[in-house]
C-alpha cells in the first residue's frame, strides 16, 4: 500500500467520517487539529468502513496506522484552511460536496433499509438452486496431455512436414510402451507444460482453439491421437479421463448459491424501494443527451497479459 494509496483510502473516509465538535463515544483522543477531534471510536469505525485488505493492512503494521493518522491530520489542516479561503462556498466545491453527501446518504439507506434487514432461509435457498440449476452444471470436461512439435510463424511447407514427421516418430515410440510423459519432457516445445510432462488438468469447451478441442474430446482415455495441426504446430494428445456433464448437488455449492440468492433478494428489495421513492419524486432521463457526451478512454499502459493461453504455453491454447 503506498502513500498515494493510503493519502486516497483516507480523503475518502475523511469525506465519510463522523467527525465532528461533538464528544466521541470514546473520550480518548488520538489526535486533534482545531476543533477536530479523532478518538478511538471514530478510528475504529473508520478503519471498518475500509476494503478487508486495508483493514488487515492497518490492523497488523504499526507504519500503516501511522500513515493513516499522519494524513488525517494533513486533510484535516488543508480543510480547516479551505473553509479559511472559504473554498466551501465556491459554487462548484458545493456541488461536489453535495454529490458526496448524496452517495453516503444513499450508501447508509442501502445499509439500514436492505443489508441490514434482508436475511435468507434454507427454503430459499433451495429453491433458488432448483430454480437455476443451469448456472450449476459442470460441463463435460478432458484431462489430458500433449506434446508439441513447433512450426514457426511463416515457416514454408517442407518445415510442416518435417515437424508431421517427427511428430509421427514420437508417437511410434509411444505406442511402443515408451511413456507418454517422458516423451513429453523430453521432446516438447511448449515451455509451459514440458516439465510436467505436457500435462494439462481438467479443461472444458472453449478453452482450446477448435482444431485442438475437437480431437481432444473425440479420444477414449488411453488413447493416442495422430498429429493434430494448429497454428502452433504439430500435437500428439493422449486423453487420461472423461468427466460428463452434471449438475453440481446443493451441498457442494451451497454457500454460494445462499449469497446469490441473498443478492438477488437484496437486488428485488431495492428496486421496489425505488419504485416506491420514484412515485412521489418524478424522474427524467434524456439518453440522446448522454449519447452526446464524447468521452476520451484513458490510454493502455500496454502491459496487458497474453491472450490465447492457459498457464502460459504454447500447446494450451483457448478458443475465442
Amino acid at each position: 500500500m503506498n502513500t498515494k494509496m493510503i493519502f486516497a483510502m483516507i480523503f475518502s473516509i475523511f469525506i465519510a467520517a463522523n467527525t465532528s465538535l461533538a464528544k466521541s463515544v470514546s473520550d480518548k483522543v488520538i489526535a486533534q487539529v482545531g476543533p477536530y477531534k479523532l478518538t478511538v471510536d471514530d478510528f475504529e469505525k473508520q478503519v471498518k468502513t475500509l476494503p478487508p485488505q486495508f483493514q488487515m493492512a492497518i490492523a497488523s503494521n504499526k507504519q500503516f496506522r501511522e500513515s493513516f493518522l499522519e494524513r488525517w491530520v494533513q486533510i484535516t489542516l488543508m480543510a480547516l484552511k479551505a473553509r479559511e479561503m472559504k473554498l466551501d462556498q465556491d459554487p462548484q466545491v458545493k456541488k461536489r460536496l453535495e454529490d458526496l453527501k448524496n452517495a453516503l446518504l444513499a450508501q447508509e439507506f442501502s445499509k439500514r433499509f436492505i443489508e441490514d434487514k434482508v436475511t435468507i432461509s434454507d427454503e430459499e435457498v433451495k429453491a433458488y438452486y432448483e430454480k437455476h440449476k443451469d448456472q450449476f452444471t459442470q460441463r463435460e470436461q478432458v484431462k489430458a496431455r500433449h506434446i508439441l512439435v513447433k512450426v514457426p510463424a511463416g515457416a514454408n511447407e517442407d518445415a510442416w512436414k518435417k515437424a508431421k514427421k517427427k511428430a509421427l516418430d514420437i508417437k511410434a515410440r509411444a505406442e511402443k510402451g515408451e511413456d507418454f510423459a517422458k516423451l513429453a519432457k523430453e521432446f516438447s516445445d511448449d515451455p509451459g507444460t514440458k516439465d510436467r510432462g505436457g500435462e494439462l488438468g481438467y479443461f472444458g469447451k472453449g478453452r482450446m482453439v477448435p482444431e485442438f478441442e475437437k480431437v481432444a474430446f473425440s479420444l477414449e482415455p488411453g488413447v493416442i491421437s495422430d498429429p493434430v495441426k494448429t497454428i502452433f504446430g504439430w500435437h500428439l494428445i493422449q486423453v487420461e479421463d472423461k468427466k460428463a456433464a452434471q449438475v453440481k448437488p446443493l451441498e457442494d455449492v451451497k454457500s454460494f448459491v445462499r449469497q446469490r440468492a441473498l443478492q438477488e433478494k437484496k437486488r428485488e428489495m431495492l428496486e421496489k424501494l425505488l419504485a416506491d421513492v420514484e412515485k412521489k419524486y418524478s424522474v427524467k432521463i434524456n439518453k440522446e443527451v448522454l449519447d452526446e457526451i464524447k468521452i476520451e478512454p484513458p490510454r493502455s499502459s500496454g502491459m496487458g497479459g497474453p491472450h490465447g493461453f492457459h498457464g502460459g504455453g504454447h500447446g494450451m491454447p483457448r478458443g475465442h
